[in-house]
């Protein structure tokens, strides 16, 4: 959230000129710490008498985590950071500057027509088009179900292929 509260600070144009790239870093960054952690830190026990007990059988450098934890973890820090991103997004978007929707609309209109082939419509046909683009809606919003399932795929997709890289089961000896 200061990452973003910075670029609404700083201008607020940022805020649509691929923020998600740097957020999607954050996130990245997030979840390889609390994996990292979890890793160094798995070791447990039910009671403090068994770790007394078996003081001798336990490996103290305490560096080992299974798949699934990490994969659990990663996806459940990338999801709780996202749904705070996306609750903030909305807040802000929506309620606290609803200008920077209409700088979005700008955008966007820009690019559609930028990338749109007009050569063969008349100037009725475009300004009709272009009507209906902007009919659209162009802020975050919490119904966009597809959206929403896109990013945690992709959560999915991070959180799976980092425990791959940091799983580490105990060895049976």
């Amino acid at each position: 959230m200061f990452f973003i509260t910075g670029l609404y600070l700083t201008d607020p144009r940022l805020l649509i000129a691929g923020y998600e790239r740097w957020t999607l870093l954050m996130f990245a960054g997030f979840m390889l710490y609390g994996l990292i952690q979890k890793r160094q830190n798995s070791l447990s026990v039910n009671k403090l008498e068994d770790l007394l007990a078996e003081s001798s059988n336990v490996d103290t450098s305490k560096d080992f985590a299974s798949f699934g934890e990490l994969l659990q973890i990663g996806f459940q820090i990338y999801a709780i950071a996202f749904f705070i991103k996306l609750l903030f997004i909305y807040f802000l978007f929506n309620f606290y500057d609803p200008s920077l929707i209409e700088i979005i609309k700008e955008v966007s209109e820009k690019l559609f027509l930028e990338h749109q082939d007009f050569s063969k419509d008349t100037n009725e046909i475009i300004q009709q088009r272009l009507a209906q683009f902007r009919e659209g809606s162009f802020g975050p919003q919490l119904t966009d179900f597809l959206g929403i399932g896109v990013e945690l795929v992709l959560g999915f997709i991070m959180a799976f292929v980092m425990a791959l890289f940091f799983k580490r089961e105990q060895p049976e000896y």
